[in-house]
């Protein structure tokens, strides 16, 4: 997960692209959904087990204080204001069971901002940028450097772009590539030779318990759109045409190792993304505030 330049944050719709200045070629007065944005209205099966793991975990190691709490009332004595968390006492059995449920999303918070260091670490190696040393980070920009030299990758000569905006305007969607890259990769993903390398779109992927191997269906998606977006956007804010790519694939980055893995982000893919974006932009378009019931006076009886 990255901070793009020209990505905002629209409350209760999610992160959204729109036009940093006058010269911005995005759409004027328009906001474009982000493909990952997009990509949230795909059901994820494996966050409910993974959140309830957390939970439970949590619940263990607050098992004291949840005895020494089990003969309060469920709702507290201690006038604890329960809409403002930073109010809250952290005394009472509904402030520790707040607790207990948001953990798993302050696990996940701290883990995409690790993602977020991670991608600007690595955007600055391959731009030659000099970034103050993160320790939690090094690790996997050491992985990333493997996966350079084993590739023998020249960033002057092999690196098209790094962390760069594109957009669909008729589409109504935009996105950031991470790398563009010169690969000595056919479409299917085979070696060919290293002086006979091709343009292939990688997606940086981190995490501190999966595999490297680890893959999801809807990175497909995210790849495809990525892929077959229409415009990009240089650090100028010039405008010019997506390239052809031979290939789009995950470079999986961990803390003792990494995987190039190429998935089939293709025309099919993409048109699968697309009814992503509308259906997603239409949940955010909805207004529910007229959503009333009915009501009818019962008929009177007759005598």
């Amino acid at each position: 997960m990255t901070n793009p330049f020209h990505a905002v944050d629209v409350p209760g719709k999610g992160r959204y692209y729109q036009p940093c200045g006058p010269t911005c070629p995005l759409p004027q007065g328009e906001q474009l959904i982000s493909v990952t944005n997009a990509q949230d209205v795909i059901a994820k099966p494996a966050l409910v087990p993974a959140a309830v793991k957390v939970t439970a975990d949590t619940a263990w190691l607050q098992l004291p204080r949840m005895v020494a709490l089990s003969r309060q009332p469920p709702e507290g004595n201690n006038g604890c204001d329960r809409k403002r968390v930073a109010e809250r006492c952290g005394r009472c059995r509904f402030c520790l069971t707040s607790q207990i449920k948001a953990e798993h999303k302050n696990q996940w918070e701290a883990k995409a901002e690790l993602g977020t260091r991670v991608h600007t670490h690595a955007h600055a190696r391959t731009i030659g940028q000099p970034i103050e040393v993160d320790l939690d980070v090094e690790p996997f920009i050491a992985q990333h450097q493997v996966f350079l030299d084993r590739w023998r990758v020249d960033l002057d000569r092999h690196v098209e772009a790094s962390e760069l905006t594109v957009f669909d305007a008729k589409a109504g969607y935009a996105g950031t590539g991470d790398i563009w890259i010169h690969l000595p990769l056919d479409a299917a993903g085979r070696f060919t030779a290293w002086d006979k390398r091709r343009l292939w779109l990688l997606d940086i992927k981190t995490s501190l318990t999966k595999p490297a191997t680890a893959t999801y269906p809807d990175q497909v998606l995210q790849l495809a759109g990525l892929r077959y977006a229409k415009t990009a956007v240089p650090p100028d804010d010039s405008a010019v045409p997506v390239p052809t790519f031979t290939g789009a694939a995950l470079l999986n980055l961990r803390q003792t190792e990494h995987a190039l893995i190429p998935l089939p982000a293709d025309r099919a893919a993409h048109r699968a993304f697309l009814a992503a974006v509308e259906l997603r932009r239409y949940f955010h378009q909805l207004d529910t505030k007229p959503w009333k019931p009915l009501h009818i006076e019962p008929a009177h009886e007759k005598n």
